[in-house]
């Protein structure tokens, strides 16, 4: 499986509280979500709840400078959906 995703240049601007890119998998709590490396030296996060299902992925090698980890986002229950996501840091 190659994954891959993107936040657009609008939502980087508008300062997003969250984000469901990059992330997979259903929560109650921030403890259901865990911020997991995986694909090629670990240089792809996933927020999941599932780290199994992402153990095996194979991802390309490149540094993803839009990626929420990179933008001040943190892994997260995102309460309101129900869904691990990124949420904004304070």
């Amino acid at each position: 499986v190659v994954v891959g995703g993107c936040i657009n240049q609008a939502s980087q601007k508008e300062q997003i509280e969250y984000t469901l890119n990059w992330s997979d998998g259903s929560c109650f709590n921030d403890n259901d979500c865990e911020a997991f490396e995986y694909g090629c030296g670990g240089n792809h996060i996933v927020c999941t709840s599932n780290t199994t299902k992402w153990k095996d992925v194979i991802s390309t090698c490149e540094v993803l400078e839009n990626h929420p980890s990179q933008l001040g986002y943190e892994c997260s229950c995102v309460v309101s959906e129900n869904k691990c996501g990124w949420s904004k840091r304070a």
